[in-house]
């Protein structure tokens, strides 16, 4: 009689391998990042700021405005205007390691202020 003896076998596992990811552009900085120059961060603060004191007061005038009878499309193309503006200041800040693109994202947050403080003091 001849026995049959179970051949053992094993299956590993073996992970997926991933491939090496680009860093996002848009992210918050991790501990390994090395810290962005100090005259760097103060630019697009200081941007930020003017473009920020510019969006308050073009929001006051436009309170004024609408206690005194402005037209129903004044508040939401004041209101778009200034998202326009603040969401490149926002990506900026977050671009802020990457060497070029921050400069020209707080380029594109100044014509929808310039359009939006045009828009407040036309009315």
């Amino acid at each position: 009689m001849t026995a049959l003896k179970h051949a053992r076998t094993t299956h590993a596992v073996v992970p997926p391998q991933r491939l090496p990811e680009e860093p996002a552009i848009f992210r918050f900085p991790t501990p390994e990042d090395p810290p962005p120059g100090a005259g760097r961060v103060l630019a697009v603060a200081l941007y930020g700021t003017v473009l920020g004191i510019c969006g308050v007061g073009v929001g006051l005038y436009a309170v004024i405005a609408v206690f005194g009878g402005a037209p129903a499309w004044y508040l939401p193309a004041l209101a778009a205007l200034t998202m326009l503006s603040v969401a490149p200041v926002v990506a900026a800040v977050l671009a802020i390691h990457q060497r070029i693109l921050p400069w020209f994202l707080l380029l594109a947050a100044a014509p929808p202020m310039v359009a939006d403080v045009m828009v407040a003091l036309a009315y």
